[in-house]
């Protein structure tokens, strides 16, 4: 287990990042750690978030109510440190996030074509992340290809790799292959003017 890599002033840097995110992310972030690890490993979590002095009352929070985005990293990066998790473990939380969202349950279950899910996925960050600008710049069904481009959307790379498992999950629902891949092939924190995720299926 890791501990004590984010110093005070990073967790005041974060916390200065502008935009807000909507309380449900953090009831996902909860539900996993607690379905993964069983209840009693929660207390690790808050603990981090005590040291930090940037608590998150995980079980008080709205779903629907507006909060600092950046408290949205600080849980992710809270969650890593606590657990001595990396990449793909939050790869995996990512990937579990939509079970846990109702919009993206319904648009999984109602949106069969590839291009109309793709476009409500754009909506639906909207409604989501104050923040940040979800494009579908390719939809190829012939060559079994999808590129979503993450716009405007500089917050921290811990959000390129949970983002990237939460539209795997996706990708998994609206496209009927069991053999899918995802990479992200461009990264604002790597010199790229925007985030891309490149899908692939056979």
């Amino acid at each position: 287990m890791t501990n004590n890599k984010i110093s005070q002033q990073e967790v005041r840097r974060v916390m200065l990042i502008p935009g807000m995110v909507r309380g449900i992310v953090f009831k996902t972030d909860f539900e996993y750690v607690k379905n993964e690890l069983g209840e009693n490993k929660t207390d690790l979590l808050r603990k981090k978030l005590n040291d930090w002095e940037n608590p998150i009352d995980y079980q008080t929070i709205k779903p629907l109510q507006w909060y600092p985005i950046g408290l949205r990293v600080l849980s992710l990066l809270a969650i890593e440190e606590a657990f001595g998790w990396g990449d793909k473990e939050i790869f995996d939380l990512g990937s579990s996030s939509p079970k846990y969202s109702f919009p993206a349950t319904m648009l999984m279950k109602y949106f069969i074509s590839i291009e109309t899910a793709v476009k409500e996925a754009s909506r639906l960050w909207q409604k989501h992340y104050s923040v940040g600008e979800l494009v579908p710049a390719k939809v190829d069904e012939k060559q079994k290809q999808l590129i979503l481009h993450l716009k405007n959307f500089r917050i921290d790379p811990v959000l390129c790799v949970s983002l990237k498992g939460y539209f795997f999950c996706i990708a998994h629902y609206v496209i009927r292959s069991k053999k899918i891949t995802i990479q992200e092939t461009k990264c604002m924190f790597k010199g790229g003017p925007y985030h891309e995720y490149l899908i692939e299926w056979e």
